[in-house]
């Protein structure tokens, strides 16, 4: 009998659905079956690869009914998550990975079922790395436990001036700067004011650092030559008397400098200045002033091993408390440390940032933001190349040369992480901002928050981290990542019941699972309402609109319509638009009673998708009730009081008005549709907002130039 033969057999076999002992419970047997078959499956598969697991290791994994289910229930193979958890046992000893950090040792466990084995680390944003799911399985042979250590600064200094060589460029390169004399050099520095006193002769608080310029002496770095027409005329003539005259600079005087922002928009000018700054860039790297390459990427095991070794640090309560240790609790349910656990970060990078935390306090998630210059990377680069322990790609390099949103980003989400708090770069449109998982020091609720929002709110943003909670990951928008938070507030075993669930529908038939989409999306949010990924499934397995329309009807009857949280509002906003996309894409042209009938389904359900409004217009109506209908939605919207309110009124029409441009045939066409709809703006172009100025209208803006209408003159 397959696997998916014996789960319909379990789902056949249970009583009806009204039989329930109680909210969810009817697949529960169906849960307990699969994670049996499921065991049995995986320990045979790791067996015929012919790894070693003690009984007792199995022993404790079933001895916890959740712990069992989150090793072989979350994954449809769960072999790399068995595997990978016993290969940190051998690492870091049964006591961490059984006792004091089973769930971040589970955390690590599923985390490393998606990501692909490699020794390099991430790209620039979290999930640049592309995962996809395929892993080679963790080794299970004994060993000894893991020691942990942090590499030393791989920089080996050449001498530049062996007299037992021939000396080559770079080394002259090297001396023109280490021999030079020290010059002139300006940097930014943060100083606090001095302190005041009131009448009393008590310090008054403390006033804000400010950042003020100071001239200070030092040997050059390669910026200072690419920043000085001078320097570069000496080095040219240094260069040619140790002959290598073919090599020289042209880089202008502080075209780039130390604080430039503005790029570079002469081609030429900004070619020699890259070619300057790889010069100095090979040159440091190859005599040992940086390092080579970028470290490696820790383990699985170096990497849990150095957050359970800083979670067990010994701060006393003073500094504990000023340092509000810990950042996040690391026995959080495993769900919630998926962000942490993804963090590839080399460990030296790692560890000189969480030094700074342990001993100063020091937190820095924000660096500088350079402006302009910030879009030409090779400017930037050239603008503050110096000798470093650190190589690009690292939160160090970022500190040291600045950027704008997606730096900033990356250093707040790398920073949360070093410290032990589960955070992720996020994209807005035209931004790069961070989300974080915190806990509510006074009601122990686990939330996912944004922070550096620049473009929009969590309906607009888009986590890098990978969403490893079906068998796709990958990125997904914020609205997934506070379900995990939501779904554990409501109840961890419950909601890991649901990922089960998830498991257990994927394994029927095809057929099977658009018969039953309906009914395991109201038994699975019955039991945990946050299921949004056996929803997700339930949508995808749906043959025709009815029973996408079934799915979103279940959700929002177990899906609380009263619940005034906005959070909530996105989470059923996004489940309905899913639906709307996925009853779209099943919809076929339709004689005008079935576009009735989906029409009065759709309104029910308050559909915003534009393109399928309009095709059940067209279907009632053809051209002439489209243009009716989307005539009288523009009257209604003008007139509405909430238009001058609601910036998100305003977004959510203008998407319409553009999605329903979209949907008409033709240029031409779709201009004239356009200005048709330009009617109902006449004498409301603009809007009256308290306390600004009147904006326009950003619906009129689209369809005016959807239209080809010209704004009228601005003194008109």
């Amino acid at each position: 009998m397959s696997f998916a033969t014996s789960i319909l057999a379990v789902l056949v076999s249970l009583p009806g659905l009204a039989s329930r002992t109680g909210p969810g419970d009817a697949l529960l047997p169906a849960v307990d079956a699969y994670i049996s078959l499921a065991r049995d499956r995986t320990i045979a598969a790791a067996l015929a690869q012919g790894a070693t697991l003690p009984p007792d290791f199995i022993a404790w994994i079933e001895a916890d009914p959740l712990r069992a289910k989150s090793v072989y229930g979350c994954r449809k193979d769960p072999l790399s998550v068995l595997l990978a958890l016993r290969s940190l046992e051998i690492d870091l000893g049964a006591d961490t990975v059984r006792r004091s950090h089973t769930q971040l040792a589970l955390a690590f466990a599923l985390q490393n079922s998606y990501t692909p084995a490699r020794t390099k680390a991430g790209g620039w944003n979290d999930g640049d790395d592309g995962a996809d799911g395929q892993t080679a399985l963790s080794d299970v042979s004994p060993r000894a436990p893991l020691a942990l250590a942090i590499p030393p600064d791989p920089r080996v200094p050449v001498d530049t001036k062996d007299p037992s060589r021939a000396l080559d460029v770079h080394d002259h390169v090297v001396n023109f700067l280490e021999d030079h004399a020290q010059i002139e050099v300006e940097i930014a520095v943060q100083e606090l004011p001095p302190l005041e006193y009131d009448e009393k002769g008590v310090a008054k608080p403390q006033r804000k650092a400010v950042t003020v310029m100071k001239t200070v002496l030092r040997k050059p770095f390669g910026a200072d030559v690419i920043a000085s027409a001078a320097l570069q005329a000496e080095f040219n003539a240094y260069l040619a008397a140790h002959g290598h005259a073919q090599t020289r600079l042209d880089c202008g005087d502080r075209t780039v400098h130390w604080y430039s922002k503005d790029g570079v928009s002469d081609k030429d000018l900004r070619a020699r200045i890259k070619a300057a700054h790889e010069l100095f860039h090979d040159a440091y790297r190859a005599k040992g002033r940086m390092p080579a390459e970028r470290d490696r990427a820790p383990t699985m095991a170096e990497s849990m091993a150095w957050f359970v070794r800083n979670d067990r640090h010994a701060f006393d309560d003073a500094t504990r408390a000023a340092r509000q240790w810990p950042r996040f609790p690391l026995d959080a349910p495993w769900p919630l440390l998926m962000m942490l656990v993804g963090d590839d970060q080399p460990l030296r990078e790692r560890e000189d940032i969480w030094a700074r935390f342990r001993d100063t306090g020091e937190l820095r998630t924000y660096g500088e933001y350079i402006g302009g210059i910030a879009q030409q990377f090779d400017m930037q680069s050239a603008r503050r190349v110096a000798p470093i322990a650190f190589s690009y790609g690292s939160i160090q390099m970022m500190w040291k040369d600045g950027g704008v949103c997606g730096t900033m980003g990356n250093i707040g989400a790398r920073t949360h992480r070093i410290v032990g708090q589960p955070a992720s770069t996020a994209g807005q449109p035209g931004h790069c901002a961070l989300v974080f998982m915190e806990r509510d020091a006074k009601t122990g609720e686990f939330l996912c928050r944004g922070g550096q929002y620049a473009t929009g709110g969590d309906e607009v943003t888009t986590v890098h981290a990978g969403w490893n909670y079906d068998d796709r990951g990958g990125r997904r928008p914020m609205v997934f990542h506070q379900s995990v938070a939501w779904g554990v507030n409501a109840g961890f075993e419950s909601f890991v019941d649901t990922l089960v669930l998830l498991r257990v529908y994927e394994a029927l038939p095809p057929l099977e699972r658009a018969r039953r989409a309906a009914t395991m999306v109201d038994e699975g949010l019955a039991r945990n309402p946050f299921a949004i990924a056996l929803v997700e499934a339930a949508l995808a397995a749906a043959t025709d609109s009815g029973v996408a329309l079934a799915v979103l009807d279940a959700f929002d009857a177990r899906v609380s319509a009263n619940d005034a949280a906005r959070e909530r509002e996105l989470y059923r906003t996004t489940v309905r638009d899913l639906a709307h996309a996925r009853v779209l894409a099943l919809t076929s042209s339709a004689d005008a009673k079935t576009a009735h009938t989906l029409l009065a389904a759709l309104e029910r359900q308050s559909c915003t998708n534009p393109r399928l409004l309009a095709h059940c217009w067209r279907g009632i109506g053809g051209e002439q009730e489209f243009n009716a209908r989307t005539l009288e939605a523009a009257r209604r919207y003008v007139a509405s009081s909430e238009r001058a309110k609601s910036k998100r009124d305003r977004e959510e029409f203008t998407a319409m008005a553009r999605g329903w441009a979209d949907s008409v045939n033709g240029k031409t066409a779709k201009a004239t549709w356009a200005a048709a709809m330009l009617e109902p703006f006449v004498g409301s172009e603009t809007i009256e907002v308290r306390g600004k100025k009147p904006l326009t209208d950003p619906a009129l803006e689209a369809l005016r130039k959807i239209a080809g209408t010209p704004p009228p003159p601005a003194n008109g």
